[in-house]
């Protein structure tokens, strides 16, 4: 119905006055004092005064309290890096940044922090029924450890990393397993087992990047079925033996090979001293026929008894058999005991020792004083003997001329 239809505007206006009693619009500042009171309500704030108040105004209080929020919020986004961790930051649930040890900040609203130990080495455990290359079924138990090497990778890439680290070790174990004897298992070949898993498992978890690096693989123990365990153990003291007896070998070769090797040092050096010794002395018997050889060109007849009787001597000292010429022109054999008669040589004052170490020159004197006493004997059945080696060569040189 319209206001101003008559017989209904009683009370004179939309407003509920009569026109002509004053301005009845509504009172916006009061609205918005109003307003404002309760927005200062909400923030903790007491209500304005009325304008007539005498109380003073505080037009700042809110600036403080809006300073006092970004400060507390500028602190909580202050963290700490220990020296081994790595921290990712991940702003509006991207990756940024990843970062070292040391203090940090980031918005702490916007930017999510994960911490993650680089250093730490983790390890489980791992047990397992497998079946080897034989058919065989043993019992493996293995220890892993591991380590964090690439803190995005290891958050980011896989869903579950420790859950496929496991799976993965399984998997590993099963294929190296499944590629050995069971000899070979139990016996020689449990490096080479450690070793396979170690490098499959590494393998697989690369391919993943999954974050995770392998430090070591141990095999706590690796038992055979019940039924040939006695044997396998058999088989196990059998290796150990083994390896005794390898090792006392090998002590017994280093302690011979040296002394071999000393003993063949000393012989070099014997072989050499001796070919030294016969060159020098190939070298002294040319050097003295080229300073004789002058003396034979002026008198050969008289250098060729002094090198006959030379060459007899030295043959002479060498045995104890005598050829000797007696004055009739019969030769004369003789079998002389050279060492007997070298024995009873002696007279009672200064007897001959048998076992004295007598030289070259007193052996080739003695021979030739026997052999002279021997022909004089031939020749001289009155007993007379020579007794000194002048005689000896007297008597040779005597003979030689008259057979000449």
């Amino acid at each position: 119905m319209v206001w101003n239809q008559p017989g209904d505007n009683k009370n004179g206006g939309p407003w509920g006055k009569k026109p002509g009693q004053g301005n009845a619009a509504p009172d916006l500042d009061k609205v918005l004092k109003d307003i404002q009171n309760k927005f200062n309500q909400f923030l903790g704030r007491s209500s304005l005064p009325p304008e007539d108040s005498d109380k003073p105004k505080h037009p700042f209080s809110g600036r403080w309290i809006l300073g006092l929020v970004v400060a507390l919020w500028f602190l909580s986004g202050i963290y700490i890096v220990k020296p081994a961790e790595k921290a990712v930051v991940l702003r509006a649930g991207k990756y940024l940044k990843t970062v070292g040890d040391g203090p940090h900040w980031a918005p702490s609203i916007v930017d999510k922090i994960y911490k993650v130990d680089e250093q730490h080495v983790f390890s489980y455990s791992y047990s397992a029924d497998m079946l080897t290359k034989d058919e065989n079924i043993v019992n493996v138990n293995i220890a892993i450890q591991y380590r964090i090497s690439n803190a995005r990778d290891f958050l980011f890439n896989i869903s579950e990393p420790i859950v496929s680290l496991q799976e993965s070790t399984a998997s590993a174990l099963r294929q190296v397993i499944g590629n050995t004897t069971l000899d070979s298992v139990l016996t020689s070949g449990r490096d080479s087992v450690r070793d396979g898993v170690q490098d499959q498992l590494s393998d697989i978890l690369n391919s993943y990047h999954s974050g995770i690096q392998v430090v070591d693989v141990a095999l706590h123990t690796i038992n055979p079925p019940d039924e040939v365990k006695e044997a396998f153990d058999d088989a196990i003291s059998a290796e150990q033996d083994r390896d005794t007896t390898i090792n006392q070998a090998r002590a017994y070769q280093e302690k011979v090979i040296p002394e071999a090797q000393g003993q063949a040092q000393r012989l070099l050096a014997g072989a050499r001293a001796y070919k030294q010794q016969v060159v020098l002395n190939a070298q002294g018997e040319t050097a003295r026929f080229l300073a004789m050889l002058p003396e034979y060109h002026a008198n050969p007849k008289v250098m060729r008894e002094r090198l006959y009787l030379a060459t007899v001597e030295s043959v002479l000292s060498k045995t104890s058999k005598l050829f000797i010429d007696v004055n009739k022109g019969n030769q004369l054999f003789l079998n002389v005991p050279v060492d007997k008669m070298l024995e009873d040589n002696g007279d009672a004052d200064n007897p001959v020792d048998a076992n004295a170490d007598i030289s070259g020159d007193d052996k080739q004197t003695a021979a030739m004083t026997a052999a002279a006493n021997a022909a004089a004997t031939a020749n001289n059945p009155s007993g007379s003997y020579l007794d000194n080696s002048n005689s000896a060569s007297s008597y040779f040189t005597q003979n030689q001329g008259a057979q000449q």
